[in-house]
């Protein structure tokens, strides 16, 4: 789940999704790789004592009895890989590190559902070259649909296919006259809105 722009819904969608999704026919795993100020963990209400970096350090010899003692395990059964606790320990991960890290997880869950942060670096570029399915987050607002427009224009240098992305716009409000659309964003950016979410501040904030 990216977004080019911060403050869009990625986490909330992520976290949610991640919950949605999880069965005990479909185990999930939820991922955050904004590595220095990472969220999931508050959204879910969960103390962090192991982290990302734990399964970062061991990336050329992963075991199902070591990530699993890393790995969070939410209320849902979920299981979750946190941030690191404390900002500077990101620079102890690097983009192979996360790379091999996802490329476990996958072998071992049914979904793999991760976090972004909105910075182009190394390691989301690794996220998003190894993911099946990216979901791009952004809101029926100038900054955002730039931002919007400048990773899909960045797809055919990373040779990412643009079917691999499905695009969502946040906090729709179909009420307000001479806002802007999701139709009026499909347009301009020559790619369909493929999912819609409205408005609902009470809704979101208790998700």
């Amino acid at each position: 789940v990216y977004s080019a722009k911060g403050g869009v819904g990625c986490t909330m969608l992520a976290t949610n999704l991640a919950v949605g999704m999880h069965t005990g026919e479909t185990p999930t795993v939820l991922v955050d790789t904004n590595l220095q100020f990472g969220d999931v963990s508050v959204f879910l209400n969960l103390q962090v004592k192991n982290s990302i970096a734990d399964l970062a350090s061991r990336a050329e010899e992963l075991d199902r009895e070591y990530s699993e003692e890393v790995l969070i395990a939410h209320t849902t059964g979920m299981r979750v890989l946190a941030a690191p606790p404390k900002p500077e320990m990101a620079d102890e991960v690097t983009a192979a590190q996360v790379r091999k890290v996802l490329e476990y997880l996958k072998t071992h869950y049914a979904y793999v559902v991760v976090d972004t942060h909105s910075t182009m670096d190394d390691v989301t570029l690794a996220v998003l070259e190894s993911s099946d399915l990216i979901i791009l987050v952004a809101t029926p607002e100038i900054p955002s649909i730039k931002d919007a427009r400048f990773v899909f224009d960045l797809m055919g240098p990373l040779e990412i296919p643009k079917d691999r992305v499905f695009f969502v716009m946040n906090k729709i409000d179909r009420r307000t006259a001479g806002g802007i659309t999701p139709e009026a964003v499909a347009e301009n950016l020559r790619h369909a809105v493929d999912g819609e979410i409205p408005v609902d501040e009470k809704a979101t904030t208790l998700s």
